[in-house]
């Protein structure tokens, strides 16, 4: 019998793209809950609570944000209606709609009005309505041709655009363009200068392709419909230019678009999509977790961008699932085990709201705000490329600290778990005996009880390679 190796350099992510057994040992076809930065392999981060104060009753939570005004920030929920402002240490009801929508939509954008920060709200069926800090106010007016119910807001060039109205699908709403008394709320003729006025352009065809999202870059507006995908360039309504974008997209909605530069990603049935400016795309390497798209529900995903890190949500089995990547190295990793309905993006943090009506950081802490992480990574299913060799799985080496370790090996169906104490450093390597023989092996790596652990530097597999004697 002749020993062999079997090498694992470094941890990379999720790859579903092809046969595990052609599969790079760095990468794995199932794992939740781990983090590979620089290599290594960890049990990831959970979430803490931002603050102890839940938000007041018990009508379903619809919408999560902030509202911006020098360098300060006040969450800002929307549940059964009413909508709820953390100020001064307290969730304080600001504002209650007339009435809701059994499934509500709701958009926003920051915008200033004079010299005052506003959050403006939109819900498709009521007049918008601005939050200033403290009070709301309702936006606009029918004497400015601003008192519309429309769904999707953005800023773009200073303007305020607007789409999602019932009575008029295809339209999408300008306002003037601020300065000299004027304000967004304003979304008329200027007859002084037209160069400055507000209005409103129809998108596409009429009936039956609605406006779903609309988005801006630095250069041109982004108009989602149900089917197709437009563009918008100039800075005044009279080289307003709209393109249509000729290429096959899936529906997306508009909580799964996402700006990241001079790039847009929009989550999909089919997985994740990117538009660089020219075109829209699937991201090539979403077949790294195709597997899990397959049967994912991506009707109410969202999608947040905090640095180099998106953040896609989605529905797998009625439970929530989120897929973290890595947008400079082209990471994939889940995670699991929790509820979330949505997300705000606070500088650097990305935070998160639940049935639980508390605002959590993600991304902090050991555990789910007190429970337990269950974190695992699969190396991928092997016959090493000789199926007729008989493998004895030996020794397991790597360098690691923490908690328990727990090892699950599968071979030929098989599985044998042990548990190993980690030492309180990396600096030593420790040696895990295994047991039992045959061609095809993984091996299974996961944490215990919700403890934690970190292996640096990969790991090695001790192979005794013989062939079966009948």
């Amino acid at each position: 019998m002749s020993i062999q190796t079997y090498s694992v350099d470094r941890f990379i992510g999720l790859n579903q793209s092809g046969d595990e057994n052609l599969m790079s040992p760095a990468c794995t076809p199932d794992a939740a809950n781990m983090c590979t930065d620089g290599g290594e392999l960890r049990v990831a981060y959970g979430f803490t609570r931002l603050f102890e104060a839940a938000v007041p009753g018990t009508l379903r939570i619809d919408f999560f944000t902030l509202y911006r005004t020098n360098g300060a920030e006040i969450p800002v929920v929307i549940a059964g209606g009413v909508v709820y402002a953390y100020i001064e240490n307290a969730w304080t009801p600001v504002y209650t709609y007339q009435s809701t929508r059994s499934k509500p939509i709701y958009d926003c954008a920051q915008v200033r009005i004079n010299t005052t920060d506003y959050l403006v709200i939109a819900d498709g069926q009521h007049g918008m309505i601005k939050f200033d800090g403290s009070s709301v106010t309702q936006f606009g007016s029918e004497e400015n041709a601003s008192n519309i119910p429309v769904s999707f807001l953005t800023m773009y060039r200073g303007r305020l655009f607007a789409a999602g109205d019932a009575a008029n699908p295809d339209r999408l709403y300008y306002s003037v363009l601020p300065g000299s008394g004027r304000t967004v709320e304003q979304w008329g003729a200027v007859e002084a200068s037209p160069a400055v006025e507000g209005g409103h352009v129809e998108i596409g065809a009429l009936g039956g392709d609605p406006i779903v999202a609309v988005r801006a870059l630095s250069n041109q507006l982004l108009i989602f419909k149900k089917n197709s995908l437009y563009r918008l360039f100039g800075d005044r309504p009279s080289n307003y230019t709209v393109e249509h974008i000729d290429t096959e997209i899936p529906q997306t909605n508009h909580a799964a678009v996402a700006v990241y530069g001079d790039m847009l990603y929009f989550g999909t049935q089919n997985g994740l999509y990117y538009y660089n400016g020219v075109t829209a795309r699937p991201c090539a390497d979403m077949r790294c977790i195709k597997a899990y798209m397959a049967t994912a529900e991506v009707s109410g995903c969202r999608i947040k961008i905090v640095r180099d890190r998106l953040y896609f949500t989605f529905r797998r089995s009625a439970r929530d699932e989120m897929i973290e990547y890595d947008l400079l190295e082209r990471r994939y990793m889940r995670r699991n085990g929790f509820e979330l309905i949505d997300m705000a993006v606070s500088g650097s943090r990305l935070l998160f709201i639940n049935s639980k009506r508390f605002v959590y950081l993600f991304n902090n802490g050991m555990d789910y705000d007190g429970e337990p992480i269950n974190a695992f990574w699969c190396t991928p299913l092997t016959d090493l490329g000789a199926k007729a060799a008989v493998k004895n799985l030996r020794r397991l080496y790597l360098r690691g600290s923490g908690g328990t370790l727990k090892v699950t090996a599968e071979i030929d169906g098989n599985t044998y778990t042990c548990r190993k104490q980690l030492p309180d450093s990396c600096s030593k390597v420790t040696e895990i005996p295994l047991k039992n023989g045959g061609r095809c092996f993984r091996l299974k790596l996961s944490n215990e009880a919700g403890g934690s652990f970190t292996l640096r530097g990969g790991l090695e597999l001790e192979i005794g390679i013989g062939k079966r004697v009948d």
